[in-house]
């Protein structure tokens, strides 16, 4: 009886298990094929974006380069402007000194006449008083 329930059992095994077993090789095998695919699709994918990574940062290098010479040009216009200023400014101190030493000049002046002039009134005075 053993024989008969191992020969049973061994059947059973070969007319139900076997053909699943295989029919789950075949699968895992179409499962495997599809993982392989789906990685070369990836690896694509992966490349295509980083085509695109490098050429939105080459585009923002442009870009960055470009604002940087705008930026440069417009640094370059304001210095001019305030140097243009400056020079005005300091032209218009220095007529205003001019005037001023002018002015001094000439105040200077009377002043050298008005204490010339009191020291001939003091010698007249000293010679009056005598």
């Amino acid at each position: 009886m053993a024989v008969n329930v191992y020969a049973t059992l061994k059947q059973v095994l070969q007319d139900f298990i076997a053909p699943q077993l295989e029919a789950l090789k075949g699968e895992i095998s179409s499962v495997r094929e599809e993982v392989s695919s789906l990685r070369t699709e990836m690896r694509t994918e992966i490349r295509r974006l980083d085509e695109k990574i490098e050429s939105v940062r080459n585009e923002l290098k442009a870009d960055i380069i470009h604002l940087d010479e705008k930026f440069t040009a417009q640094i370059a216009r304001l210095d001019d402007k305030f140097t243009a200023q400056i020079g005005r400014l300091d032209d218009k101190l220095t007529a205003q000194i001019a005037r001023i030493d002018e002015k001094l000049t000439f105040t200077n002046k009377r002043l050298d006449e008005a204490l010339e002039i009191r020291e001939r009134l003091a010698a007249l005075e000293a010679k009056v008083g005598r």
